[in-house]
């Protein structure tokens, strides 16, 4: 539950930005690049040498955040089965978008713990720590090691399937 609610106030940090902010890169690393336009090799390196650290010290204070590609995968892994808008900062072109989105349709991954949650239906917690439940009942009890597949559906649903059970509709709840 911890998770969630760091990841929803951080959304909702991130959205109070505005869109032309987001679009063009934080001052230090704006400051950095213009070191590039300088045609002199001693004025130049004087630049750089004095913007280097003020992006370091500005990702030090927590003022500009660097993510890499791996990172970005990693968190939108973490996000999986939660509804959040469409970022800035998570996409890159189209042609990314579009492998990344295909990417993401599912998730196979290790189940940590389950409990009854009665009628059939469960909740399960995966090893990375998102929970689900089934919205629907199964005969058989889900095993904690066991991996699970979880597709989305359409118009915001979720498909999970455990081995050997037919698939049932779920939703993720933390």
């Amino acid at each position: 539950m911890t998770r969630f609610l760091l990841a929803a106030a951080g959304a909702s940090l991130l959205l109070a930005v505005p869109a032309s902010a987001a679009d063009e890169p934080p001052a230090a690393v704006r400051a950095l690049g213009a070191c590039r336009t300088i045609a002199d090799n001693v004025q130049r390196l004087a630049c750089y040498d004095r913007e280097a650290p003020a992006l370091l010290q500005s990702v030090e204070k927590k003022e500009t955040v660097v993510l890499d590609r791996q990172e970005v995968r990693k968190t939108k892994r973490s996000l999986f089965g939660f509804t959040l808008p469409r970022l800035p900062f998570f996409g890159g072109d189209k042609e990314d978008d579009a492998k990344e989105e295909a990417e993401f349709q599912q998730i196979e991954a290790p189940i940590k713990t389950v409990r009854s949650i009665g009628y059939g239906k469960f909740r399960f917690t995966l090893e990375e720590g998102a929970v689900w439940e089934t919205t629907e009942g199964l005969n058989a009890f889900p095993k904690p090691g066991e991996t699970v597949v979880i597709k989305k559906g359409l118009m915001g649903s979720y498909f999970i399937r455990f081995k050997g059970n037919r698939s049932v509709k779920g939703m993720r709840v933390g």
